[in-house]
């Protein structure tokens, strides 16, 4: 039995309330900027909770009216992040295998937004007809789904929901593929956006939700606090390109990270 190939990341890209570029996000990490702040939303009189960590993002500004239409909030993060991740790892799919090529996305809450909407129009509303999309966009495999339609990936195509671990198996489950052969490259991360009205209210009901911190909205989390009160919500993606070192050589691709050599268990 062959020993698993080692594994490399040669893109990455990202949708986060730090920032939706790798420059921004990284410039904003090291100087220590918080992503939380108060809630910015028209629901949210309705919240005891009023601060999340929120993306500064316009999906118009991505996509057309009518693209927009077949993509969830957590789509649009998921894709915007992948072609970032794309770019910089310089690929061009016209030249891969689309067979070789697969997508491992997770999500905890998949298509929150379309979900709700759905409902609203349900039984707020009244009306007794959705979007005719609301499936495509509600689904938790939306965004993989999305990912692979827009670059024509033929490979395993995998959607991992295990609550707030989802993005790491994603990316682990991508590179295990990968080191043993089941596919050549990858695009593999995760998207989120759950601050709606009805997820952020169920959180609320858990009571595990940080209260506002009264001098500092930015500092209301603060786990290693002996006076903390709780997480905050947030939202955002990260995608990345996972390659097999061989493929990356091969392409002349610039290696951003080695991945940990696998190790064969029976």
């Amino acid at each position: 039995m062959s020993m698993p190939r080692r594994v490399v990341i040669t893109g990455a890209g990202i949708v986060s309330p730090l920032g939706n570029s790798l420059q921004t996000f990284q410039a904003n990490l090291l100087a220590g900027v918080s992503g939380i702040g108060h809630l910015n939303a028209d629901f949210t009189h309705k919240l005891e909770t009023r601060i999340a960590a929120q993306c500064q993002f316009d999906g118009e500004q991505h996509f057309s009216r009518q693209e927009l239409a077949l993509l969830d909030r957590v789509s649009q993060f998921a894709l915007v992040s992948a072609d970032q991740a794309v770019q910089q790892a310089g690929l061009d799919f016209s030249s891969i295998d689309p067979a070789s090529a697969g997508c491992f996305i997770g999500t905890g809450m998949g298509g929150a937004s379309a979900t709700e909407d759905g409902y609203a129009r349900l039984f707020e509303q009244g009306l007794n007809r959705l979007k005719p999309f609301t499936v495509l966009m509600a689904m938790n495999n939306a965004a993989a789904s999305q990912i692979a339609t827009k670059y024509g990936l033929a490979g395993p195509n995998m959607t991992v929901s295990t609550a707030c671990s989802s993005a790491a198996v994603a990316i682990g489950e991508a590179a295990k593929q990968i080191a043993f052969g089941r596919c050549e490259i990858a695009l593999a991360g995760g998207s989120e956006a759950l601050l709606t009205f009805g997820t952020i209210k169920a959180w609320e009901a858990l009571r595990t939700l940080a209260k506002e911190d009264p001098q500092d909205a930015s500092a209301s989390c603060k786990p290693f606090s002996a006076n903390r009160t709780g997480l905050v919500l947030g939202e955002g993606a990260a995608v990345f390109v996972l390659e097999s070192y061989e493929h990356a050589v091969q392409r002349g691709a610039h290696i951003l990270v080695m991945v940990p050599p696998m190790t064969l268990t029976i």
